[in-house]
């Protein structure tokens, strides 16, 4: 193995010398790059709140207030929709998956914990679904495909999939009064 490697050392030491010698003698060294191009991903933007449509403030609730009686019931009124839309696809897109970040709750893997430190409502989140289907929130953080939103082939033709916020208790009659607060993000992987 020792005999390898001086031989190698060898054959890198003569390349170096080759190299200078080149130089030395002023010749001109041309560089080929080479890449693959590929088409650019889509534009993301959010419909529903207020904001710039790349980071918006979806209110829940009439005028961004809820009982806590409505949000252990499950009221309706506990949840607001919203889209996300995708602009300027390449043609070449045949699959699109989102993963939903933020501070998962510590006892409900569905919901984002509220971000609020001082005078915050304690144990409560905000989970995100289908608009289609609220009762099957996405998993937090969660990169299988169970649990976060696949767009099916309708959602990636008409561009957008229709959401649902639902504020929730994360643990069950343990939610106080308070502020609440929190952020979403969402990761797109293309296909």
């Amino acid at each position: 193995m020792k005999k390898t490697m001086s031989l190698t050392r060898l054959a890198a030491f003569l390349a170096l010398a080759v190299s200078s010698q080149t130089f030395a003698a002023g010749t001109n060294l041309d560089v080929t790059f080479t890449a693959l191009l590929r088409e650019t991903t889509c534009d993301m933007k959010i419909e529903g709140g207020t904001g710039d449509g790349k980071a918006n403030i979806i209110p829940i609730g009439a005028g961004g207030k809820i009982s806590l009686a409505d949000i252990a019931s499950g009221s309706e009124s506990a949840s607001t929709t919203f889209k996300l839309k995708i602009i300027e696809c390449p043609a070449s897109l045949a699959g699109l998956k989102t993963t939903i970040s933020g501070s998962k709750s510590g006892y409900l893997d569905t919901a984002i914990s509220n971000g609020v430190t001082t005078g915050k409502a304690d144990y409560t989140g905000v989970t995100i679904a289908r608009a289609s289907a609220p009762t099957a929130p996405f998993t937090i953080n969660s990169a299988d495909d169970d649990k976060r939103l696949v767009w099916s082939s309708q959602e990636i033709t008409s561009q957008e999939v229709a959401l649902i916020a639902r504020l929730v208790e994360t643990k069950s009659g343990s939610a106080t009064t308070g502020d609440f607060s929190a952020i979403a993000t969402f990761n797109f992987e293309y296909q």
